[in-house]
């Protein structure tokens, strides 16, 4: 009854105009801004709170309304860097020779485990959000399956390393090599309090899968609210900041894609933020499963620029009609035919990987 009166109230309140993102009009961003934007979140047709002006309440709003939340009125936006992210880095740190058994699981011999990690020019930041999205869905995918211990039980919050206790390991090994994603911290270290945000209420019972896909226009995936006045908000020291642990059931590795945000905390700086998409990591070994392919038919760029333009075109309609093995020959038919025509077209404005 408490939670509803709170509600209610809210929304009976207009936040001023020179603080987008004090959605009760109190004067400062709180955890009640949070409480209110994720209210809704989900609903169709719903543009409320609809900061970056894309045609609905998303992910990336919850990104934004985080960048506040502590500060009082008047705001100013967050000022945005480049630069800092560097990439990901996936790393096996323990590989079985032999099974792994205890009273809970059973892991097999050749099993081995990753940390991912992304890669930062400055240590002095933290890791506040990682998500999917319909352009760069949330992926990760593991031909042999991924290891998640059966103490990792419902709610979906346990697939979180701050959900799991390194006083259990003695008793279960398996346990420490359970599967789990993080924002800067392993297990039994001080956690930022974080928000799994998605499409659907259930879109995390996936995890346990190992060909995870989190695909939506609103965007799947977690977010930091601790905010600039948590201690546990502090940057780790290394350049190096821990986002998950993965340990596949065989050696064909994993790969997968992610969106990433970073906050800055560097001293004597202001702090900014810094996203990017689409970054991809890839275990080496025998198969690369998640290894982007061409959209382009093979050999289809004739010019070799990247692109299928008019000047593929034109080369396919000199060509049309021929008996030949060259490269117009796209389906290796023996002929320039229609077939070839449209195989091109379909591809045509297409940037080649």
């Amino acid at each position: 009854m408490c939670f509803i009166l709170m509600m209610g109230l809210v929304a009976g309140m207009v936040a001023q105009d020179d603080c987008p993102y004090d959605l009760n009009g109190d004067g400062v961003t709180a955890f009640n801004e949070l409480l209110f934007f994720l209210s809704d979140y989900g609903v169709a047709g719903n543009t409320d709170h609809d900061f970056n002006d894309n045609g609905f309440r998303d992910f990336e709003d919850a990104l934004m309304l985080s960048r506040h939340l502590g500060t009082q009125c008047p705001q100013t936006e967050v000022e945005d860097t480049t630069g800092i992210i560097l990439g990901l880095l996936i790393e096996p740190v323990d590989t079985l020779t032999q099974g792994l058994s205890d009273g809970a699981d059973t892991i097999p011999a050749s099993a081995i485990t990753y940390r991912l990690y992304a890669a930062v020019s400055h240590p002095e930041v933290t890791v506040v959000g990682v998500w999917g999205n319909s352009a760069f869905p949330l992926t990760v995918n593991a031909p042999d399956g991924l290891f998640f211990s059966s103490l990792q039980t419902v709610p979906s919050g346990t697939y979180f390393a701050d959900q799991v206790s390194p006083l259990l390991f003695p008793s279960f090994p398996t346990y420490e090599h359970a599967s789990w994603w993080t924002m800067n911290q392993a297990p039994g270290e001080d956690f930022q309090n974080h928000v799994t945000l998605g499409s659907t209420s259930d879109f995390m019972d996936d995890m346990d899968d190992g060909n995870i896909q989190f695909d939506a226009d609103m965007g799947d995936g977690w977010f930091v609210y601790d905010g600039i006045y948590d201690v546990n908000a502090l940057p780790t020291a290394s350049n190096l900041k821990l986002l998950g642990q993965f340990t596949t059931l065989g050696q064909s590795g994993l790969c997968g894609q992610l969106n990433l945000e970073i906050r800055t905390h560097i001293d004597g700086e202001p702090t900014q933020f810094e996203q990017a998409f689409g970054l991809t990591f890839s275990t080496p070994g025998a198969d690369t499963p998640c290894e982007p392919l061409s959209p382009c038919p093979d050999g289809a760029d004739f010019n070799q620029d990247g692109v299928i333009g008019t000047s593929e075109v034109l080369v396919m309609l000199a060509a049309f009609g021929d008996v030949t093995t060259g490269p117009e020959d796209l389906n290796g038919d023996g002929v320039v035919n229609v077939s070839d025509v449209l195989m091109l077209l379909g591809s045509f404005g297409m940037v080649c990987g």
